[in-house]
């Protein structure tokens, strides 16, 4: 699956499991959202396993051993494909098949059991021994399935958690892989007050475990630590996702509150919002000095970068000329963040091929250098090798009649706001506009991508663009001409965030929770209160 459409599908299961908690009143949103990046991940781009099939002998096996995660388990499910996502109205109701944690009955009850779930997850601490059992028997039978365990660090308190962890080891089993959901918090507070795991690796590996440590809601990295995982054939791999609680949702983020407490009914529609505004900050690294491109693309992965934009140029459809596909291949092993090609070049059916070899996980072309027969023909080859197809439009150029067809193939319209081929140019105005009557052509047309910002985007114009709909922004010069990349990235942040934090705002306004949502949200809003003039509002909350 290509990478937009990962995170696409991700926040959909974030999206589904705070409807279904809302409506129910109870569950756990915290579990549930810090492990939304692994599980979307092993679901829809790394397990072999068949909705049409859940007991497809040729499966890979998810145990969710951390039970309390279940409505973002039960939602992955959804998406996937396993039962209707309309049924996660019915969650932890009277009846139905989807409960507080998730159940697998026996065969003679099997139309309780969730289509998917291979292990009833309630008690905690005993998901890693299920694993081994299936891990060893699936040894015994000859069969290459893998084994995948989600395990909580507040189950970590449990001995049989490290019992378990002497016998994986022994065995050598490794078509086992645990996945530790490292967010720091459970059920009573943060683990390191209640019952410290750390050094949490040094543990793991005391016990003969292969470990790898990666930012958990990184999809890149965690589809990275899961083919490392295979190169392992002596011992179990268990993979440290150092995660947020609640991650997703501002005031649910690492906070003990949200581990077990559903948000009022009413908030829904907010927090849906918020869900589906995700930004992603991509700097470009031709902008500013010339100077090597590893060290460039390193200090923006240092600072907090999501996606690296590349700008290649032909000097034939654009006055100058940059690198080309060799030049991302050789750069392409230095980072896991994907790779944003933006070809302004002039036929580029042509090279397609090399930008595929090159493994860019974004590529996008200009529609006015192909046709709609050949720009089908990108499409088609970008989808079947994983890689999110793109078109991009000049300042001048509308869009394109002949898109609409494509639009369920395509992840990024990308909209200059300045003429391309020249670095430190300043925002043309008037894309503003243009950019808002775009975007609201092509969510007419089921248009479920990204609009794409690129062209003199910096702090004064962000807010503008985000109201206009961009949500991928490429940054030049504000990032590398500033001197701090990191203080860049986090300024460009800052400024999304008061743009989306004003947005809420106004739809709290229309449904009439205003003042009841400024103090669900009250200690985010405060350090952005002044740009957002509601001071005074702040303080006189209770």
């Amino acid at each position: 699956m290509r990478y937009l459409d990962l995170k696409r599908k991700i926040c959909s299961v974030r999206m589904l499991a705070i409807q279904g908690i809302a409506e129910a009143g109870s569950g756990h949103p915290g579990a549930s959202f810090s492990a939304a990046e692994i599980m979307g991940v092993l679901y829809f781009r790394k397990m072999n396993h068949s909705p049409e099939k859940p007991d497809w002998d040729e499966r890979d096996y998810f145990i969710n051993s951390k039970g309390h995660s279940a409505p973002g388990f039960f939602a992955t499910l959804a998406i996937a494909g396993y039962f209707p996502p309309s049924e996660m109205e019915t969650l932890r109701k009277l009846g139905s098949r989807l409960q507080g944690h998730p159940v697998r009955y026996t065969p003679q009850e099997s139309h309780q059991s969730v289509p998917g779930t291979e292990f009833s997850g309630g008690s905690e601490g005993i998901g890693l021994s299920v694993s081994i059992g299936i891990a060893l028997a699936n040894r015994l039978d000859g069969k290459k399935n893998r084994v995948y365990t989600l395990i909580g660090d507040g189950e970590s308190n449990e001995g049989q958690i490290w019992e378990a962890a002497m016998a994986a080891a022994k065995f050598k089993l490794h078509n086992l892989v645990a996945i530790l959901d490292r967010n720091r918090i459970q059920q009573d507070g943060f683990t390191e007050d209640i019952m410290p795991l750390d050094p949490t690796r040094d543990k793991w590996s005391a016990f003969n475990w292969n470990v790898i440590e990666i930012a958990g809601h990184n999809v890149e990295q965690i589809i990275d630590a899961l083919n490392k995982s295979t190169e392992a054939k002596d011992r179990p791999t268990i993979i440290i996702a150092k995660t947020v609680k609640g991650n997703g949702i501002k005031h649910m983020t690492n906070n003990p509150q949200w581990h077990g407490k559903a948000p009022p009914r009413e908030h829904t529609p907010i927090l849906l919002e918020e869900l589906r505004s995700e930004c992603l900050i991509a700097p470009s690294i031709i902008a500013g000095q010339q100077e090597n491109y590893e060290e460039k693309i390193r200090s923006a992965e240092r600072g907090g970068a999501d996606i690296i934009h590349l700008d290649i140029m032909d000097g034939k459809f654009v006055p100058n000329s940059t690198f080309n596909s060799d030049t991302i291949k050789q750069l392409r092993n230095i980072t896991t963040l994907p790779f944003d090609a933006h070809l302004m070049i002039e036929n580029p059916l042509a090279v397609i091929q090399d930008y595929i070899d090159a493994r860019c996980d974004i590529v996008t072309v200009h529609a006015e250098t192909c046709s709609e027969s050949e720009f089908g023909q990108i499409t088609d080859r970008l989808l079947s090798n994983g890689i999110s197809p793109g078109i991009a439009l000049n300042p001048s150029t509308d869009l394109p009649n002949w898109l609409f067809p494509h639009l369920r193939d395509v992840d990024v319209v990308l909209i200059m706001s300045v003429n391309p081929g020249f670095a430190g140019q300043k925002f043309i105005p008037e894309v503003l506009s243009k950019m808002r009557h775009i975007n609201q052509k092509l969510r007419e047309h089921g248009f479920r991508g990204y609009i794409e910002a690129d062209g003199g985007i910096d702090a004064t114009i962000l807010q503008a663009v985000y109201e206009a709909g961009a949500r991928i922004f490429v940054a030049g010069n504000a990032v590398y001409g500033s001197g701090d990349i990191h203080g860049a990235i986090i300024q460009l942040r800052y400024k999304v965030n008061v743009a989306l934090e004003r947005k809420l705002l106004e739809q709290a306004d229309t449904i009439g929770i205003r003042r009841d949502w400024l103090k669900t949200r009250k200690h985010i809003l405060i350090p952005l209160a002044n740009e957002l003039g509601i001071e005074e509002e702040l303080h006189a909350l209770k």
